[in-house]
């Protein structure tokens, strides 16, 4: 094989990796990549190797053998001498890095080397390449072929680390989310304060027990409206006035008593230095309480501030996390771990034009979502298992649309299950836009395709041609070598017709801007089918909204495109079919819908319809919805297809409006 061909092999291998990796996660891409390895270099096996740095090893990641070759045994001392590999390139202490490398001398080159998996100049893994016992060497080809996978697995193990990344990140999102829901019951503070009231009281008796908050100004203490608030302990008191003002003041407790109460005591709450409160309580015992009595009631009150401190974080956490979830383009379902929905941002409920109850659960067969997505999501919960962009097609709602799906479970700790959060995005216009940049590539490579098989056939054709005429000359009309001829003769113009289709698939002329009435070039495509119509006993029918504004177009090229979608109706159609046309606005486009009672177009098909050289006619080319898409889209338009089998088909043309 010659050096000039090297750069062809490497970009066509470059262009089969990509497509086949493109719908594979990284995981089973890198499987794939390191059995292409294997299988195009002959070898007798690869281990894909990640380091372990804590551990100064490496870890096998992937490996693939061949059938016949025993799989060896992966000693810790091979794993520490590939490592030692791996930390002398990361350290450039190889100096320039080189395609492969000897491991160590009890693994010799011969039977084993070591490739670097490079990221932007980085080693991140290495790929280890057993030789078969007959070659010690690969060949140029085989060596080209691994430096061209080994920087694919480089890419992959970025794109593996950032997706494990943004799953952590959205775990954690969602366990925040969750906990928030959990505490939600625990947000009223008169239980919690009860409850300490209840502990305090276990090693210290009172007759009062009161909680005073700090205002929102900051210059006052507010009893709680529930207490049971003696004259001796007003609700409102200004801080710095009176035993208690005084302590919340001075950030000091007192002991004290009262007309009412012989022994009191007055202990602030504050977090981190600043007040949040004052606890207090009263008995009508003299000498009641004592020092170490604060001692206790000061660990009652750091727990009440902890607490206090705690819910208010986790108030603004629940909050914040709500905020997040509802401002999200994507559809959002939070479920425990038996299946029952817990949260529903507003976007789900855009995206499926539904509600969603708490307690909801896709198990309930009376009250689930359409097909493959409740499917999905009951295989989620089931398994708990991440799903990773799953694409679904809705079809019950107008029009179909399309669905990307995500979910993951999140634990805690402990690895216990906390529920399962679901990501729904409605993706149908990006789905679309793909779709048509897919077929305009492939559109533009056949046209240019097909230009060229155009020329190089029309060339011999007119010499044919040329000859066939001479030929007819030379004979008379009665001579029966004529008969041959006149067919030859027919065939070369067939030909020729095919061969002016693909010259106008390839290169399309550029559409008139002129005024167009819809209606007019309808009917004058109905003028041409008419004998069509009348020979078959097909109902036509014509609706035209009143008014209907003009467009700005091309048309020869709008008849063209309308002649074929009618005739291509007009031979699905059994005798005492129907074929109706409807013309009316909708919102900047006037919408000219085709609908008809024929066979009807699997929905298998539908996605294809549109390619180049697709047909089901046994004298067809596969260009004429080719072109009449090209026209429509150049005309800034678009075409929708809706078709049952046994039922019809409407195809319904687009087309921008003429703006006054």
């Amino acid at each position: 094989m010659g050096i000039e061909q090297r750069p062809v092999i490497a970009i066509s291998l470059l262009s089969e990796i990509a497509q086949a990796i493109s719908h594979l996660n990284a995981d089973r891409a890198l499987l794939f990549l390191t059995e292409s390895a294997v299988s195009v270099t002959e070898s007798a096996g690869a281990l894909l190797l990640t380091p372990h740095e804590k551990s100064n090893t490496m870890i096998p990641f992937v490996k693939s053998f061949q059938e016949s070759t025993p799989e060896p045994e992966v000693t810790g001392a091979f794993l520490s001498d590939c490592f030692a590999v791996f930390m002398r390139l990361r350290n450039n202490a190889l100096g320039t890095p080189a395609s492969e490398y000897e491991i160590s001398e009890n693994y010799p080159a011969k039977t084993m080397s070591a490739w670097p998996v490079m990221l932007s100049g980085k080693p991140v893994g290495l790929l280890v390449m057993f030789k078969p016992e007959d070659r010690s060497e690969f060949s140029v080809e085989q060596r080209s072929v691994l430096e061209i996978i080994t920087p694919f697995m480089g890419s992959l193990f970025e794109n593996l680390r950032l997706n494990n990344e943004m799953i952590h990140k959205n775990s954690r999102l969602s366990a925040l989310y969750e906990i928030s829901q959990q505490a939600e019951s625990l947000i009223d503070f008169r239980d919690i304060y009860d409850a300490l009231g209840k502990v305090a009281r276990s090693f210290i008796n009172f007759d009062v027990y009161l909680l005073y908050f700090v205002s929102a100004d900051g210059k006052t203490l507010e009893a709680r409206l529930d207490q049971n608030v003696s004259q001796s302990f007003p609700r409102s008191i200004l801080i710095g006035e009176g035993p208690v003002g005084l302590a919340a003041k001075e950030l000091k407790p007192y002991l004290t008593y009262t007309s009412e109460f012989n022994s009191v005591l007055i202990l602030p709450i504050e977090v981190s230095g600043r007040l949040i409160g004052v606890l207090t309580i009263g008995s009508r015992k003299p000498y009641a309480y004592r020092d170490e009595d604060i001692i206790g009631l000061r660990i009652i009150a750091t727990q009440i501030a902890s607490i206090d401190h705690m819910f208010k974080d986790l108030i603004r956490l629940k909050g914040f996390t709500e905020r997040i979830l509802e401002s999200m383009t994507s559809g959002v379902l939070i479920f425990d771990p038996e299946g029952r929905a817990t949260y529903a941002n507003p976007e789900i409920r855009t995206i499926m034009g539904r509600q969603f109850p708490e307690g909801w659960s896709p198990f309930d067969s009376t009250n689930n979502l359409p097909g493959r997505l409740n499917e999905l999501m009951v295989e989620a919960l089931t398994t708990n298992i991440t799903l990773e962009s799953e694409k679904v097609k809705i079809r019950n709602s107008s029009p179909a649309r399309i669905v990307e799906v995500n979910a993951f479970p999140f634990r805690n700790e402990t690895g216990g299950m906390l529920g399962t959060a679901v990501f729904i995005k409605d993706v149908t216009e990006i789905s679309a836009l793909e779709e048509q940049l897919k077929r305009a590539d492939k559109l533009s490579a056949l046209g240019v395709l097909a230009a060229g098989i155009a020329h190089e056939i029309r060339n011999p054709l007119t010499g044919m041609k040329m000859i066939v005429q001479l030929l007819q000359s030379e004979f008379g009309v009665k001579d029966p070598r004529s008969e041959p001829l006149h067919i030859i003769q027919s065939e070369i113009d067939r030909l020729e017709s095919i061969i002016g289709n693909l010259l106008d698939f390839a290169r399309p002329s550029k559409p008139k801007a002129i005024d167009v009435e819809p209606d007019r070039v309808v009917e004058d495509c109905f003028q041409l089918i008419k004998n069509q119509l009348k020979k078959q006993n097909i109902e036509f029918s014509k609706s035209v909204v009143p008014d209907c504004p003009k467009i700005v177009g091309d048309p020869d090229q709008l008849k063209q495109v309308f002649i074929n979608i009618m005739t291509n109706a007009v031979q699905a159609l059994h005798p005492e079919g129907k074929l109706r046309v409807s013309i009316e606005l909708r919102e900047d486009f006037v919408a000219i819908a085709f609908e008809d009672t024929g066979a009807g177009i699997p929905a298998s098909r539908l996605p294809d319809i549109f390619n180049p050289f697709m047909t089901t006619k046994e004298d067809g080319t596969g260009l004429g919805l080719s072109m009449a898409l090209r026209i429509v889209e150049e005309h800034g338009g678009k075409i929708e297809v809706q078709s049952v089998v046994d039922e019809g088909s409407i195809f319904t043309v687009y087309l921008p409006r003429k703006q006054e």
